[in-house]
């Protein structure tokens, strides 16, 4: 590998490594906001004199005109909605330590397999160093072992997550031999990278998150009455029903 390509394949090893990041904390933010959205709602619906079962009925009839047949929704937490990437146009309008074969994926494209292939060879290989079976009769510490077990699993839920990256950051600490199909891994992580771009983009456009991110209780109010218009098309400004249905 030239020094060119290693660069460049190092430069997307790293962005790839700090959207995953950015992924699981835009989604902890997420789901950690879901009660207090919920909270604020019923608070804000209280505090403007606001009935939610009439409103929860108006929605179930919309619902039943729109969809006959379907379930109603008087039981469903608001917070489930405003978490739901379907809904959310945008706001501003253990694994099994005594296996070495992971999980695979039920469909993958082609070149995903492909790099699935290559990256469970990789896994096999540090499998030999750190399976618990192997550490057992080692003359590693009690600490290392468990430390080494712990990789081990951490290996096994990357592999089965396409988290690759994890694999050849343990690789280069146990000195085992890296893939060295570096142009494919490479259009692979550009893939990948679009794909948790748009994962990021589509939970930041939640209402949770943007509840999450929300400073003030002005803003926070703000956000219950887009919810309130986009999910049960109720006007809380006007205390009117707005026909979203057959809205432009």
């Amino acid at each position: 590998m030239s020094a060119t390509t290693k660069l460049k394949w190092k430069k997307l090893t790293g962005k790839l490594r700090y959207l995953y990041e950015e992924l699981q904390i835009v989604e902890d933010m997420s789901n950690a906001a879901a009660g207090d959205f919920q909270s604020h709602y019923e608070q804000y619906c209280d505090k403007n004199n606001i009935d939610l079962s009439e409103l929860n009925n108006k929605h179930n009839e919309r619902i039943q005109k729109l969809y006959p047949g379907e379930k109603k929704t008087e039981e469903t937490p608001v917070s489930e909605y405003s978490g739901s990437t379907a809904l959310a146009l945008s706001v501003d309008e253990e694994a099994d330590k005594s296996s070495c074969e992971p999980i695979e994926p039920e469909f993958m494209h082609h070149e995903e397999r492909e790099m699935h292939d290559i990256f469970s060879k990789l896994f096999k290989k540090l499998a030999t160093i750190i399976h618990p079976d192997k550490l057992a009769n080692s003359d590693y510490s009690e600490d290392k072992k468990e430390e080494m077990s712990s990789m081990f699993t951490t290996a096994k839920t990357a592999l089965e997550n396409k988290r690759y990256f994890i694999l050849i950051d343990f690789a280069e600490r146990l000195g085992v031999t890296i893939p060295r199909n570096y142009k494919q891994q490479m259009k692979w992580m550009k893939r990948e990278l679009e794909k948790l771009r748009a994962e990021i983009a589509a939970v930041t456009r939640t209402y949770n998150y943007s509840f999450a991110e929300a400073e003030s209780e002005s803003d926070k109010d703000k956000l219950i009455r887009k919810f309130m218009t986009q999910v049960f098309g109720y006007d809380p400004t006007n205390n009117q029903q707005k026909d979203v249905d057959n809205a432009p």
